[in-house]
């Protein structure tokens, strides 16, 4: 675990009798004495997405999927900060332009993974990070159950994507019904470990989900307002970003798994599935079966051509 080097938003403490001090929290009957946060915690109704640290493919682009639609129809997204599904749902939730909430088990000076440094710094400024536990205290084992119940209390819902049988997202699923929230699951493929947990909570009565709409339709509200327009054909080359044109160069002309692309552009899988999920929402790219992607047609392009075809 690594101090983050200093940043213009330092972290601010909260105490209960303070009234930024989050009610959610407030009224658990273990609250903390006092809070950490940098950056703003978004108001309500917010929805957590946890699962595994080391989420597939499959994990990830679900996860991003996600944090992706509910940040698009506005609802912010809460989740540990771990390696894996946290990190896909956190950087997909900045990307689709939402508020996400990373929950720490250390001080919110303190990366952890280290490899999530430049995400907590982002999150510090488009989002919020929040701790009970001082700055620079690094985690211990036992902080960890403990931060998944201020996860559980800060969401109206909590989503899991992919768990194995003693993961800890089951943890913060279990707290959550404890404290009255809805939970719900992404299912996985048959017999294997990653999906066991997930299949439990199913049988146990938890909500199957597969996209954001079907989330939103369980807090009431308008799934439409999660949906992508879906992309065709390839195009000219379009405007990019410049994470934007990495990916797309690592693309190239022909359908790629999401591996390659983790090996073609040196970033994380968490990361790659997040930008692949900002793309397939601008039409940059397509989403092909067997997790692989391809060049697709951006939405000014196709709209543009739609015009053409009825001048």
């Amino acid at each position: 675990m690594a101090p983050m080097k200093a940043a213009p938003h330092p972290a601010r403490e909260l105490r209960p009798d303070q009234p930024d001090f989050p009610p959610e929290l407030a009224a658990l009957g273990d609250a903390p004495a006092q809070l950490w946060l940098r950056g703003e915690l978004p108001p309500g109704p917010r929805v957590a997405v946890v699962g595994a640290r080391r989420a597939d493919a499959y994990g990830l682009q679900a996860a991003a999927e996600l944090a992706g639609g509910l940040a698009r129809a506005g609802v912010p997204v809460v989740s540990g900060g771990a390696a894996g599904v946290d990190t896909a749902a956190l950087e997909a939730c900045l990307l689709a332009g939402g508020r996400p909430v990373a929950v720490l088990g250390t001080g919110v000076d303190v990366a952890y993974p280290v490899g999530n440094q430049a995400l907590f710094e982002r999150l510090a400024v488009g989002g919020a990070l929040l701790s009970e536990y001082p700055p620079g205290v690094q985690g211990l084992r036992h902080h960890f159950p403990r931060r998944n119940r201020l996860v559980a209390a800060l969401s109206v819902a909590v989503v899991v994507v992919r768990a194995a049988p003693r993961s800890g997202s089951l943890i913060t699923a279990r707290l959550a019904r404890d404290q009255g929230r809805l939970v719900l699951a992404v299912p996985g493929p048959a017999g294997e470990e990653l999906s066991a947990g997930c299949h439990s909570l199913l049988r146990q009565g938890a909500r199957l989900v597969e996209g954001p709409a079907d989330v939103l339709e369980a807090l009431g509200l308008d799934g439409r307002r999660a949906t992508r327009a879906q992309p065709a054909g390839a195009a000219p080359e379009p405007a990019l970003t410049p994470d934007e044109r990495r990916l797309w160069e690592a693309l190239g002309a022909e359908e790629c798994p999401v591996d390659t692309l983790v090996e073609r552009t040196g970033w994380g899988s968490a990361r790659v599935a997040a930008l692949l999920l900002q793309m397939e929402c601008k039409g940059l790219v397509e989403h092909r079966p067997g997790m692989r992607y391809s060049r697709g047609v951006p939405r000014e392009a196709a709209g543009a051509g739609q015009g053409a075809s009825q001048a």
